[in-house]
């Protein structure tokens, strides 16, 4: 990740910040540099307790985040208490929050959404590690991810046929729809042949090829 310095800083105030702070812009322009953060840590700058971790990414990108709230229909709440990001989409709910030991973030995606569901109790349900994103120091992906992700996924509510296939990412994924759109249907499968012999018992005993033209 690229950070901005002052190259004429003062020892006792060698600080980097991320693009958008407002301290960053404060830097006069032919004394400002664009290094990456490790570097800027090895020549002894510390980080802006302004614009660090993951509120000071919400503070820079204050601008980016009522855009997405706009063109993408999106909620933004940042819990300061747990320090952690929700974004609620139209068929969906996300939280980010940052792994300190590691300095990255990591995304999860709640287990079962309701629309009209209360945001607190959206809050305290359960949530899983989405394990295809990788940790990452940038918000804009994982929001970019969470955007693609959602609109997939209401693609599918209609019909996943609609999928896009052209790269191979693409591909894997229509595939792994298709699987699941699979899987459904033998659910439902099976929960009407459970309906069927709990109305006829008799009918435990009919094999799965009779059960077809009883359907």
């Amino acid at each position: 990740m690229l950070v901005v310095i002052s190259s004429e800083a003062p020892k006792k105030r060698k600080i980097y910040h991320k693009m958008g702070c407002i301290y960053a812009e404060r830097i006069k322009f032919q004394n400002r540099l664009e290094i990456k953060v490790e570097q800027a840590e090895k020549e002894g700058y510390c980080e802006c307790k302004y614009c660090a971790g993951l509120r000071g990414d919400v503070r820079t990108h204050k601008a980016q985040i009522l855009s997405w709230t706009h063109k993408k229909e999106m909620e933004f709440k940042f819990d300061d208490h747990t320090e952690t990001l929700y974004i609620k989409t139209k068929i969906g709910f996300w939280k980010i929050y940052l792994k300190d030991d590691i300095d990255k973030y990591l995304l999860y995606h709640r287990n079962i959404f309701e629309a009209n569901t209360d945001y607190q109790e959206l809050i305290r349900g359960e949530f899983h590690r989405q394990k295809d994103v990788k940790q990452t120091d940038s918000l804009v992906k994982l929001v970019e991810y969470i955007d693609a992700h959602d609109k997939a996924k209401a693609v599918i509510q209609d019909d996943y046929h609609n999928l896009p296939r052209r790269t191979k990412k693409q591909k894997k994924y229509y595939k792994q729809a298709e699987r699941k759109v699979k899987r459904e249907a033998v659910k439902r499968m099976d929960t009407l042949f459970a309906m069927l012999e709990r109305q006829n018992p008799s009918l435990k005993n009919v094999s799965i090829y009779e059960r077809s033209s009883v359907c």
